[in-house]
């Protein structure tokens, strides 16, 4: 029997190995749909009809099909999606580029194609000038348009409510790796316990108030400086302490830039600080500062206080006892710093360059002089400093240009 059983599997084997395969391998090239007017960018305002209306035919037979637009929206890590022939809405997505992509469903095949082009979409604050200006009684902003027409009290008209006394700093929030465009702005001044205000770059309309930027809400919320960092968070002198915002949550997140509690130190800080940059330029490697009662710079790493801890090369003038208050600092590169101080009424100008990085704790006081300017230096004066290595200052009311 088993002899029998092993005779019908091998001929079972053997009918199947000589079946004939009978397909059909006679292909039919189906052309892609013929698209007709879809633009690769579309520009477009805020509020504004966006109208994208493709015509589409089919060579595979009737013209029967469908589209999926998918808009995508980094912003919030998602799309939004419509499933209309055109599309069809009204844009409020704010300024900035939005990829699209287009899927064409041939519904006679059940073939799909891919079509992509952009969204350029922008505000009537996208390009312009702001101004923040007044006194130690009111703060106001302005908007120039580019053709200069001005826009008085702007964040007054749209918000419906005032801001303190004593502008100090519009500082501008832009994440170099997400997006890489401006958000929002800080809106500071010290008239008030609550000294500042979050604005929508798009609308200019208020997100929340300094106070409210941190996670247990503070009493009392001082600013003296802001600095923007490359990851779209701010660093900022509030209280005279230090303090970072959070960047552990997605970029979208709620928390996003909040501040939690200041750099522990016994420290009192001037208004006004710089950054160390890593190597490659994408993270900080150290922040310098200033103490406003101790008259000295200090050394602090991201979260972590580090006091004088540097080692002073040359001798022109003594960083960790300056026996002056700071004015203004700028600098150039690392190597390439700046510093002008007031002694006793009279304006100096030091020149000093850092190297912290790398477990390295070198402080360069290269030398110091007499500020030319010195007899222009008012308790009002403003500093700015241009890429190319000259500073602007005021002084009864004129600016002044001044090539170190």
């Amino acid at each position: 029997m088993k002899k029998i059983y092993l005779f019908l599997l091998c001929l079972t084997a053997a009918i199947a190995g000589c079946y004939k395969d009978k397909g059909n391998y006679d292909y039919v090239d189906v052309p892609a749909p013929v698209m007709a007017g879809l633009d690769s960018v579309y520009s477009v305002m805020v509020g504004d009809s966006l109208i994208v209306a493709p015509k589409i035919t089919l060579k595979s037979g009737a013209n029967d099909y469908s589209c999926e637009w998918k808009i995508m929206v980094p912003e919030r890590a998602t799309t939004d999606d419509y499933f209309t022939k055109d599309l069809r809405i009204v844009y409020g997505l704010g300024s900035g580029r939005y990829n699209v992509l287009l899927k064409v469903t041939d519904n006679n095949t059940g073939q799909k194609y891919f079509y992509e082009f952009v969204i350029s979409g922008s505000t009537s604050f996208t390009k312009g000038t702001l101004v923040l200006s007044g006194d130690a009684s009111s703060t106001s902003l302005s908007f120039i348009k580019p053709d200069g027409t001005l826009q008085a009290d702007i964040y007054e008209a749209i918000n419906k409510k005032v801001m303190g006394g004593g502008p100090l700093q519009i500082t501008y929030v832009r994440n170099q790796f997400y997006m890489n465009q401006i958000t929002q702005y800080w809106l500071t001044f010290s008239g008030s316990d609550d000294g500042g205000v979050l604005i929508d770059a798009n609308t200019l309309q208020q997100v929340r108030s300094l106070k409210e930027n941190f996670y247990n809400p503070m009493p009392v919320a001082k600013p003296d400086f802001f600095l923007r960092n490359l990851n779209g968070t701010t660093t900022a002198i509030i209280n005279k302490q230090l303090f970072m915002g959070t960047f552990e949550t997605a970029p979208f997140g709620s928390y996003y830039g909040f501040f939690g509690v200041p750099v522990t130190g016994e420290y009192s800080l001037a208004p006004q600080m710089l950054q160390e940059l890593a190597d490659g330029g994408q993270a900080v490697s150290h922040f310098l500062a200033f103490d406003k009662e101790k008259q000295r710079f200090l050394r602090i790493l991201p979260g972590t206080y580090l006091d004088t801890t540097y080692t002073i090369t040359d001798s022109a003038f003594k960083p960790k006892d300056l026996g002056m208050d700071l004015l203004y600092m700028e600098k150039f590169s690392d190597n390439d710093i700046f510093a002008f101080c007031d002694s006793l009424g009279k304006t100096m100008q030091l020149r000093f360059g850092i190297d912290w990085k790398n477990g390295k704790q070198l402080f360069a006081a290269r030398n110091m002089k007499k500020f030319k300017g010195d007899s222009l230096v008012t308790a009002t004066t403003k500093w700015a400093v241009s890429p190319v290595g000259v500073f602007y200052f005021t002084g009864n009311g004129k600016i002044y240009r001044y090539n170190p």
